[in-house]
């Protein structure tokens, strides 16, 4: 039976905790407002490592387990947690957490607070505390969390505690929303077909593509693409790849010195009063009026 219990304390351990004065001044601030990371750091090997808070802590925290075992207890159940999983425990959640004995874990972990944070938070299902990683973002996700700790070294400056949120928001962002191994949108075969079906129509944005070879090019049905494909976009797949050329046609004007009629040709347009009209529904002005728009 483990009779050794640390909170800290690992070799090669790194911590930073900000210091609640400034914190408490820092918070004002508008761009760490919203996500504010109090207490950051970086336990490698960390064996006997044991946390226990009956009261729950005052802040937000994500355990990003990189290698090892470890395990949390919350709502009366005991989770192993293994290497590219990641622990989120709401604020004021009691919890107990610790390194396996065999195979400690080493782990990123950061604690946060805002309401930015919050969103974040809910992400997960009450009582549901786990996200696995994919392994195609668990490097960037590590590097991440360097980031946010290495604002910290040269003490706790405004203006290095607001780069350390910033990179949290990204921290956070990759976590939940491109991370196929947790999003159930980014698991889905039909994400990925639709995802495809993007870039095909990318790579044809000077055609005249049909819905019809846009439903051919998913392999799904038609109502089921179109479905999919608006949830996913918010879009229908036509007014989709019209404001894709428009776009398009944003850049060509700005830097091209082509015709409005060239340009719409460009595009698949082979009528330029046709374009112009496209144009000016889609952004809101005419060709012509946006090109004078840039070079003012």
């Amino acid at each position: 039976m483990q009779s050794i219990r640390l909170k800290d304390g690992f070799p090669g351990e790194i911590m930073y905790v900000v210091p609640r004065p400034i914190l408490q001044a820092a918070r004002s601030h508008p761009l760490i407002s919203p996500l504010t990371p109090t207490d950051i750091g970086w336990f490698p090997l960390a064996r006997y490592h044991y946390r226990e808070r009956p009261a729950g802590a005052p802040e937000h925290i994500l355990i990003f387990c990189a290698d090892g075992k470890g395990w949390l207890e919350a709502d009366g159940a005991k989770l192993a947690v293994r290497a590219n999983e990641a622990v989120i425990i709401p604020q004021g959640q009691p919890h107990i957490y610790g390194a396996a004995n065999e195979d400690p874990w080493s782990i990123h972990w950061v604690h946060f607070l805002g309401a930015t944070g919050d969103y974040y938070v809910s992400q997960l299902k009450k009582g549901e505390y786990m996200l696995s990683i994919d392994p195609g973002i668990a490097a960037a996700l590590q590097s991440l969390f360097q980031t946010c700790r290495d604002s910290f070294v040269a003490n706790f400056l405004l203006h290095r505690m607001i780069y350390a949120s910033q990179a949290l928001h990204h921290l956070l962002g990759q976590l939940f929303f491109n991370n196929r191994a947790f999003s159930p949108l980014l698991r889905s075969s039909h994400f990925r077909r639709i995802d495809h079906t993007l870039i095909y129509l990318h790579n044809n944005v000077g055609g005249q593509l049909s819905l019809d070879d846009m439903v051919e090019h998913s392999g799904l049905s038609k109502s089921h693409f179109m479905r999919v494909f608006k949830e996913q976009t918010g879009h229908s797949p036509m007014d989709y790849f019209i404001q894709l050329k428009m776009q398009h046609a944003c850049k060509l004007l700005a830097f091209r010195q082509d015709s409005i009629g060239q340009i719409g040709l460009e595009l698949g347009y082979e009528d330029p009063y046709y374009f112009s009209r496209a144009f000016r529904k889609t952004i809101g002005m005419s060709p012509t009026k946006y090109r004078r728009s840039n070079y003012n």
